[in-house]
C-alpha cells in the first residue's frame, strides 16, 4: 500500500464509547440547571444532551475543585466552535455582500469573530449565568473576563453544531449578529484606517491618535498634504494625499501596518 493511500486509510466503522465514571466528574447544581433552562429560552434550543453541554459550559477551573481532565471542560469546543464560526460568518457575509472583494469580505469577518463582538453576542444571552467555575474562582477577573466570554461563546457554538448541525447554528448565529451589529456601519468602516487605529488604541486603552500636518506643497487646485499621526506621543506613521481626509487615511494605515494589523 503507497503512503498516499496508508494516510488516507479509511477508519473503521465501529465507534468506542468512553463512559466518565459519575465520582471524576464536576456536576452542574441545581441553580446552574434553572439558569441553563433560561439559556435554552434566549437560544430557543434544548442544551442537549446534558452530558455534552455539561462539558461545553464548564469552565476549566473546575479542574482545581474537582477531578475533571482538560478534555472535560469547554477547551475542546471552544476550538471546534472557533471554526464554525468562521464559516458560518463567511457564509453570512458572501450572501449578503455579492460585489464585494475578497478583501471587504476578510476584513469584515475579522470584525464580526474578534473576542469583543463574541463576548458582546455572549453578554445578549447572559451566557456567563449559565457558566460551571471552580469553587475557587471568586475572582472577577476571571469570571468578568471578555476573553473568557468569548471564549465560551465559541464553546456554546461547538456544542450546538455538534448537536443540532450547521443550518440551525447558523440562523442561531445570524439572529445573534441582526440584534447586535449594525452591519451598514461596519460595512462603510472596512476601509476607514481611522476607526481602525481609533478601535484599536480604545482596546489597548491608549490615548486617541493625533494628526498634525507637516507639510503642503502645490498650487490650490493641486495641493499635496503630508500628515502625521501619533499615539501617545509616539510618532506611528506618515501619509499623502491630494485631499487633508485621504492623507490623514494613508497616515492611519501606515501606523496600523506599524502595529502590524492586518489592512
Amino acid at each position: 500500500m503507497g503512503l498516499w493511500s496508508r494516510l488516507f486509510k479509511k477508519a473503521p466503522t465501529s465507534k468506542t464509547t468512553h463512559h466518565l465514571s459519575t465520582d471524576r466528574v464536576a456536576t452542574i447544581t441545581s441553580e446552574s440547571k434553572s439558569q441553563w433552562r433560561a439559556l435554552e429560552k434566549r437560544l430557543g434550543v434544548s442544551l442537549q444532551p446534558e452530558s455534552l453541554f455539561e462539558k461545553v459550559l464548564r469552565h476549566r477551573s473546575t479542574k482545581e475543585s474537582s477531578n475533571v481532565e482538560s478534555y472535560d471542560t469547554y477547551e475542546r469546543y471552544e476550538f471546534l466552535g472557533d471554526a464554525v464560526l468562521d464559516l458560518v460568518v463567511a457564509d453570512l457575509l458572501f450572501e449578503r455582500y455579492p460585489k464585494e472583494n475578497e478583501g471587504f469580505l476578510t476584513k469584515f469577518r475579522s470584525k464580526l469573530v474578534k473576542k469583543e463582538t463574541l463576548a458582546t453576542l455572549a453578554e445578549s444571552i447572559q451566557l456567563i449565568e449559565a457558566i460551571q467555575f471552580g469553587e475557587r474562582t471568586q475572582d472577577a477577573s476571571v469570571r468578568e473576563s471578555r476573553s473568557v466570554l468569548a471564549d465560551l461563546f465559541e464553546s456554546l457554538i461547538g456544542g450546538l453544531y455538534l448537536t443540532y448541525g450547521y443550518d440551525r447554528v447558523k440562523a442561531i448565529i445570524t439572529s445573534l449578529l441582526d440584534e447586535e451589529i449594525h452591519f451598514d456601519e461596519v460595512s462603510t468602516k472596512i476601509d476607514n484606517y481611522k476607526s481602525m487605529l481609533l478601535e484599536y488604541c480604545q482596546a489597548k486603552k491608549w490615548e486617541q491618535p493625533v494628526y498634525e500636518i507637516l507639510k503642503e506643497q502645490g498650487p490650490g487646485h493641486k495641493k499635496t498634504f503630508t500628515v502625521s499621526v501619533t499615539v501617545n506621543h509616539n510618532l506611528l506613521g506618515e501619509g499623502k494625499g491630494s485631499r487633508l481626509k485621504q492623507a490623514e487615511q494613508h497616515a492611519a494605515k501606515v501606523a496600523l501596518q506599524h502595529l502590524n494589523q492586518s489592512v
